[in-house]
This record gives structure tokens, C-alpha cells and sequence, in this order.
């Protein structure tokens, strides 16, 4: 996923109401009394478990509150277990780690404690905070969730395979014309080079955003209707998509894929001058091509200039059945000031979700020599989440997506791919629990 998935106008009331006070970049003062203890879990991180182990550690002694960390092996059922929980009316947690496409069926369940008066009570800035971020974790007046780490849809190409070709270096304001001409000119399919890879290809993700800068609509406002097989703007900029792959064979196909290892991505074996990812996929792109040869950019602008881009985080949320909700408050703050932003922290997300920080030397310097600040900026400016309320792998994206592939592998035509997903999307919408309807 982006890094994990706006949700109405809510966040806009949020920000009017709470922004401004730049406290956020400031200090945390320590809870008083007795020192106090909160209790997180989250899912295995692998190596990032330690890096959050550190930051939590620096955030206890900066705020008095220990933080116990538990991983749940079991991340099949890590939210059906904190449901199960919250039914039972007990929680052994005070904290959980928390993805996007969750947050509104916890919330919704009033599984997770509003965050809100908090923000309001402490003056806490918002306007350090990126908006479609906001927005991902607020519903009406409600804030569920704190983020701990930001990112997008990131363009990322191949200098040297650009050059080999004589091909200009895209920029931040390129169209999808440029792209497909740029396309045509690094395609090599005799040496089994295709121009581009567009990963996460799918309604919520990548093929979303062909649509959205075209000009067309994905879902209502309400989240419960899709719109798309109905909007002829919207059919364009999934023709071009299909067409990338089965008119113009301009990129890397579901067969096409079989052909290399499964260990590793046309990018980085040098056999696509361009990919289409969250930006975590640069570390790995850049220990094989070098981080000389790699530059980051914003998606094409759409034929009126609209360029959308899909963004998506990961946050910490508060149990609503937590009894130390105040100091589990004070520790998430804490790791959002200059001091705990900067800590440890820093070296397991995908990108800051403050925005101050993602142009700090500490996090920049790493893409020195790049044009990231003009993907950073297009998130900031142009970022969209519309969340659909249902987690990844549920029936509502599974069937959405499904007729999207058929498409991208030549098996239906585009129109009908729409049609196909549309229907199923608005038939399940339908029957959706009343829990969690708007």
C-alpha cells in the first residue's frame, strides 16, 4: 500500500477550529502526579519494531509516561480481535496502530476515542499537518486517530535509461500526452524493456488517479455510490491506463511480469524506465540503480490541468474502553514536537506526517541531488484519500477491482470493466451495515 486510506468535508471544521498555535513544534510538558503506564500493540514491523521501540523509550522519559509495546503475530485478525475486545466491554490496550481503511469502521463502531477536544483544549496546530491527512482520519466532528507517517503516489524514473534513449527528463508540470510520448521513445521491447510499471493498479490507488485528473468522479461525497461508469471523463483516463498496456504495450502487463523473478521489479533490473509506487519502493529501486540515476516526480496533469495524486498514511489511535487515555495524549504529542519528530522514529516511516518536517536536513538530505520537493509539495497541494469505509480485501474492493484487471489484461474492454465494477461496488454499497453508513 501508499504507505496504507478524504473523508467528506469534516477535517475543514477541525482545522478552522484548532489551527494555528504552532505548539505542535514546541515542548510536551510532562504529565504530573505518579508516573504513569500505557500499553500499545501493533502488528510485527520486522526491523522497524526496534526503531519504534527506541522512539517510544525517548518518549517516556520526556513525558513520564512509560509505553509497553506489544506485536500481535496475528495480523489476520489484529482488528477483528480489537473489536471482539470492544464488545466484550475490556482492552488490555491503550494505543493500536492503525491503517486508513480502518479508521472509519472503528470509529463508526465507537471503538476508537475522539481525539478532537483534546486537539481543541491544547491548541494543537493543525496547520502543520498535510489535509487530505486530516481528512483520512476525521468523520463529522471526530478525530480518531493521531498520524505517524505520511506519503503518496510517487512518479520515480531511471536517469540513465532516459539518457540512453535521448529522451528529456519529465518535469513537474508534464501531461499524459508527454507521457506516452516519452513512452513510445524508451519502449524496447526486443529487449524485453517496457517504458513503465504502474504498481497498485487499482480503483483506490493508481487507477483512480488516471481517472480523477481526466476529470472524473470515482465515488460521491457520501462514499456510498460509485460514480465512475457513468462519467465519460473518467472512462478516459482508464482508456489511457488500458491503453498503456494493450493498445500501445508502453508497460508491464501481468504476463509480461512472468518473465523476470518474482524477487525483484522491471525498475530495478533496468527493464522499465519508470514505476509508479508509494515512495517506500525507492529504497530497494535505489540500491539497484543507484541513487544517481533515480528522480522522483508528481503524476501528469490531466488535460485541464488537474493533477490529482493519491496519498495515504498509518497512525496511532486511542481505545475508547482505555482508562489512561490523557496520557496516552501526552506520549502522542510528545512525538509530534521538534524533539520527538526528529528522534528515532524518523528512520521507520515512509514520510513525515508533519509538514515541516519533510524539509527538515535530517529527512531531506537523503534525496539530495532530486526533485522529491515537487512530490512533497503535489501532496500537499493536489493530495486526495477518499476512503472507502471498508477494509483492503473486502468484498467491496475485491469485486471493484476485479473486472479493472480483466481490463489491464486484455480480457474486456474498458467500458465494460466500469460497468462490471461500478455495479458490483453499488450493490454491496446497498447492503452495508448500518453502522457504518454516513
Amino acid at each position: 500500500m501508499l504507505a496504507a486510506v478524504p473523508v467528506g468535508g469534516a477535517a475543514t471544521a477541525l482545522l478552522a477550529a484548532c489551527g494555528g498555535a504552532q505548539e505542535g513544534a514546541g515542548q510536551v510538558k510532562p504529565l504530573s502526579g505518579p508516573p504513569k503506564k500505557i500499553t500499545l500493540v501493533k502488528t510485527s514491523g520486522g526491523d522497524q519494531d526496534a526503531g519504534w521501540k527506541a522512539q517510544f523509550e525517548q518518549a517516556s522519559k520526556a513525558t513520564k509516561v512509560t509505553v509497553e509495546i506489544e506485536i500481535d503475530p496475528d495480523a489476520a485478525n489484529y482488528y477483528s480481535k480489537r473489536i471482539a475486545e470492544f464488545a466484550a466491554g475490556t482492552t488490555n490496550f491503550d494505543l493500536i496502530g492503525n491503517a486508513a481503511n480502518q479508521v472509519r469502521p472503528l470509529g463508526l463502531k465507537g471503538i476508537l476515542a475522539n481525539l478532537n477536544p483534546m486537539w481543541k483544549r491544547d491548541k494543537w496546530d493543525t496547520s502543520m499537518y498535510y489535509k487530505a491527512d486530516l481528512e483520512t482520519w476525521t468523520l463529522r466532528d471526530k478525530l480518531w486517530a493521531m498520524p505517524y507517517q505520511f506519503g503518496g503516489e510517487t512518479w520515480m524514473y531511471n536517469k540513465q535509461l532516459f539518457d540512453a534513449k535521448g529522451v528529456k527528463y519529465p518535469t513537474k508540470d508534464w501531461t499524459y500526452d508527454d507521457l506516452l510520448a516519452m513512452c513510445q521513445k524508451l519502449n524496447d521491447p526486443a529487449n524485453n524493456v517496457y517504458a513503465i510499471q504502474i504498481g497498485q493498479n487499482t480503483l483506490q490507488y493508481m487507477f483512480g488517479t488516471f481517472m480523477r485528473n481526466f476529470g472524473g468522479k470515482v465515488l460521491n461525497d457520501a462514499l456510498d455510490k460509485a460514480l465512475y461508469a457513468d462519467d465519460t471523463n473518467a472512462l478516459r483516463g482508464a482508456e489511457l491506463n488500458v491503453d498503456l498496456h494493450q493498445k500501445y504495450k508502453v508497460a508491464w502487463t501481468a504476463a509480461l511480469l512472468k518473465s523476470i523473478p518474482s524477487n525483484t521489479t522491471p525498475m530495478r533490473s533496468k527493464l522499465a524506465a519508470m514505476e509508479v509506487n508509494g515512495l517506500g519502493s525507492y529504497v530497494a529501486i535505489a540500491k539497484d540503480i543507484g541513487m544517481q540515476n533515480l528522480d522522483f516526480l508528481p503524476p501528469p496533469k490531466g488535460p485541464t490541468g488537474i493533477q490529482t495524486v493519491r496519498v495515504a498514511g498509518n497512525a496511532w489511535s486511542v481505545l475508547a474502553l482505555s482508562k489512561n487515555v490523557e496520557a496516552a495524549w501526552t506520549v502522542l504529542k510528545y512525538n509530534h514536537t521538534k524533539e520527538g519528530m526528529l528522534g528515532p522514529q524518523l528512520e521507520v516511516i515512509s514520510w513525515p506526517p508533519l509538514i515541516w518536517a519533510g524539509t527538515e536536513p535530517k529527512w531531506a538530505d537523503r534525496f539530495k541531488g532530486t526533485h522529491i520537493e515537487d512530490v512533497r509539495a503535489n501532496w500537499q497541494k493536489n493530495g486526495q484519500n477518499q476512503v472507502t469505509g471498508v477494509p483492503e480485501g473486502d468484498t467491496v474492493l475485491a469485486e471493484m477491482n476485479a473486472p479493472i484487471t480483466k481490463a489491464l489484461n486484455g480480457e474486456i474492454g474498458t467500458k465494460e470493466a466500469l460497468r462490471l465494477s461500478a455495479d458490483a461496488a453499488n450493490g454491496i454499497f446497498a447492503k452495508r451495515p448500518k453502522e457504518l453508513q454516513l
